[in-house]
Parts: structure tokens; C-alpha cells; sequence
């Protein structure tokens, strides 16, 4: 079977924008993104030191116009409010989801909307320590309808944690009442340090990432929580291993829902950066073995692996390139038919955006507008950040013909 890869030529539906260049030096170094139905918000982490530039494209505009581009600086709302991976929507306010800005933190930062992007009042914080002094470290998070989940990932770089951070959106987003936390630690020890997760309508999922740096364990428990079921019982969550599978299926960043299948994104299991994409059955009972299947897609191509983080656009599932192997970043998007057999070659499409341009490489997560694949620039090799970003139209298919 002939691997499909899309060619240097296919240049048509895909677009390049250095914002570094075009908009602010300041506009590099993102964690993802979010659409809020016209604008999508890049995410800041890190540029050369934790930042909060809130990089938005009013999808409106052209893309590589720079007037459709404006920043907005959270430290000038709050000096702590930098350093955040990812962030949510709730059909109002933008949520930026506190990773790290010098140490772990807790400082949600939430943006309403409705209001003027530009101005210091349309944004608030609230520092969830004040609710759990382990309330911190978080990396991504969810919106199940009414409540926002932060997902948790580390105290500290050294230690690990499983406390998942709940905002009830209907409350006042600076009320210690309006949060609650439970740690999945006491469903089973070993629930800590995930990256993101996802709501299937009913359940919330946790991703499993790493455990622990010393000694290094990449996860494997996979966490859900039952949204109509009371959220700090213990009853209300389950685990299953991804390793009862396959022993190397772990160590995953981000995952997509399809409508029936729930798929979690390989980064790396502790041997390499792998491509082994982990497959639930929502048909299926979640603790059963028979429900889930793994799929190795270095099986068709030796360079899908390393992802950080999956997009859907309705059929197709974009996983998105971040390294291969240590300072080996990678551009190279693969695209799974979700129409199609999981583990057939034919479901399988491969397009590396680096062959249009060298620094198209080591994108954090991304996000879907209706037609356009956004991917936010994070760095292009260890400790160098980028602003260049790539938009991949969806109602291009020669780009993976």
C-alpha cells in the first residue's frame, strides 16, 4: 500500500503568518487555541519567559493581514496572569487555563467576550489557591455545559497531581463558593498528571500524560467522571489502563471525540516519541478490554509520532506535529478518516507543512472555525520560540491527495 503524503505543491489551502514579524515581536510561543464562534484566541505560554499575550484573528479578515490580528497583555491586568496552557469557551467568557509563570500556578485569567478585547476591565483573575492550596499546575480543561474543569498536571516539576479544579459558571467567577476541587488520587493512586481532556456529553475524560519525572513514568489511567453523578464522590469516577491493550500504549497529550469514539493523542510512552493512537468505544463499557484498540500509525509512516494534541472538523481527526525525538521538532500533520477502518492505511493521510516552510514545526494543539485548521506557533527547537502559524483549509483535499 502506497503511504499517502501530500506534496511540496499542494501549497493551495494552506497559508503561513509569521505573527513575530507581521503583528508584535511579543507574539510567539503559544499553547493552543480557542474559538469563540468569530475569533480564534492564541494562547500564550512561553516567548523567552512565561507571557500573557493573548494573540486574536478575527476569522472575518484574511489571515496573513495584519490588521486581523490584535494582542492583549494579561499582565496588565495582573502581573501573575502569564504562563497558561490552553484555555476554554464556555459560549461567553474565554478561560486561560494557569500552568506555570515562574512556578505552578493557579490564577485563572477570563475574558468576557462581549466586551472590548483591548481594555484591562474586560478581563478578571481569580487565583483558585485560595480554594485548595494544591489547586495549581493545571494544563488544559473542559466545559461540560455548566461547569469548567482544570485538568491537573503538576505542584510542582517534580511532583505530580491528580486534584481536578471545577468552576460552576453560573456562579461569580470570584467566589471561593463558586469552585469545588476533587482529587482523583483517591479513585487510584496512581490518576496524576494529565494534559487536557475532553466531555462526551455525558462523561469527562482525563488524559494521561506522566506520573512522575523521578523516577519517569508516562501515564496510562485514563479518568472519567460521570457530569450527572455527584462530583466529589469517589463512585462518580472510573480508571481504565490504556497498557492492558498494549503495554506501550501511554504517555498521551490531548484528546478528540467523534461522536462514538473518544481518541487519545501518543506524544511519548517512555521509550520514544510514539505514534500508538489509543481508541474507546462510548458504545462499549468502559472498563472492558473489548471496548478499546490501539493503533500504531508508524506502522505507515516511520514520522507520525510526537503529537501534541488532535482537532476534529466534523469527519476528519488533524494530529498535530510537535517532535519526533529529542530537538527534533516536526511539521508534519497527520489526518485520520474517522469514516473510515482506525487501523486500515487508506483512513490515513500525511501533509508536512515544513516542506513549505522550514519553521512550520513544534505546534501545541489548535483549533477548528467551521473550515479552517488553525496550529499556533510554540518553538521550532528547544528554548527558540516562534509566531509562525499555519492555517489548513479543510475544503482543500489536494493537499493530502
Amino acid at each position: 500500500m502506497a503511504i499517502r503524503h501530500g506534496s511540496s505543491q499542494d501549497r493551495e489551502g494552506v497559508a503561513v503568518f509569521d505573527l513575530a514579524v507581521q503583528v508584535d515581536p511579543r507574539c510567539k510561543g503559544f499553547s493552543g487555541a480557542v474559538f469563540d464562534g468569530r475569533f480564534v484566541y492564541y494562547i500564550p505560554l512561553n516567548n523567552g519567559a512565561f507571557h500573557g499575550v493573548v494573540t486574536r484573528c478575527d476569522t472575518r479578515v484574511g489571515f496573513a493581514d495584519p490588521q486581523s490580528w490584535t494582542c492583549f497583555d494579561t499582565a496588565q491586568v495582573d502581573p501573575d496572569s502569564r504562563g497558561f496552557v490552553n484555555g476554554v469557551f464556555d459560549g461567553r467568557f474565554v478561560y486561560l487555563v494557569p500552568y506555570n509563570n515562574g512556578v505552578q500556578f493557579g490564577q485563572v485569567t477570563r475574558y468576557d467576550t462581549q466586551a472590548d478585547f483591548a481594555r484591562a476591565t474586560s478581563w478578571e483573575v481569580f487565583d483558585t489557591v485560595r480554594v485548595d492550596s494544591h489547586s495549581k499546575g493545571f494544563v488544559g480543561g473542559v466545559f461540560d455545559g455548566r461547569f469548567v474543569y482544570l485538568v491537573p498536571y503538576q505542584l510542582d516539576y517534580t511532583t505530580h497531581h491528580g486534584q481536578v479544579t471545577r468552576f460552576d459558571s453560573e456562579g461569580d467567577f470570584t467566589r471561593e463558593a463558586s469552585w469545588d476541587v476533587f482529587n482523583m488520587v483517591g479513585v487510584h493512586p496512581d490518576c496524576t498528571g494529565y494534559h487536557t481532556g475532553l466531555f462526551d456529553g455525558r462523561f469527562v475524560y482525563f488524559c494521561p500524560y506522566l506520573r512522575s519525572l523521578e523516577p519517569l513514568e508516562y501515564a496510562s489511567r485514563v479518568t472519567r467522571y460521570d457530569s450527572r453523578s455527584a462530583f466529589g464522590e469517589s463512585e462518580s469516577w472510573e480508571v481504565y489502563d490504556t497498557t492492558r491493550t498494549h503495554p506501550l500504549s501511554k504517555g498521551f497529550i490531548g484528546s478528540v471525540f467523534d461522536g462514538r469514539f473518544v481518541y487519545f493523542v501518543p506524544y511519548h510512552n517512555g521509550r520514544e516519541r510514539h505514534g500508538r493512537v489509543a481508541r474507546y468505544d462510548t458504545r462499549g463499557g468502559f472498563a472492558e478490554d473489548r471496548s478499546w484498540e490501539v493503533f500504531d500509525i508508524c506502522q505507515i509512516d516511520e514520522n507520525s509520532r510526537g503529537f501534541f494534541g488532535g482537532i476534529f472538523d466534523g469527519r476528519y481527526i488533524y494530529f498535530t506535529p510537535h517532535c519526533k525525538a529529542p530537538d527534533l521538532y516536526h511539521g508534519q500533520v497527520t489526518r485520520y478518516d474517522t469514516q473510515g477502518d482506525f487501523t486500515s492505511a487508506d483512513s490515513w493521510r500525511f501533509f508536512d507543512t515544513g516542506e513549505i516552510h522550514p519553521n512550520n514545526k513544534g505546534f501545541i494543539g489548535g483549533v477548528f472555525d467551521g473550515r479552517f485548521v488553525y496550529l499556533p506557533p510554540f518553538e521550532t527547537e528547544e528554548n527558540k520560540h516562534s509566531g509562525q502559524t499555519v492555517r489548513i483549509d479543510t475544503h482543500a483535499p489536494g493537499i493530502w491527495e
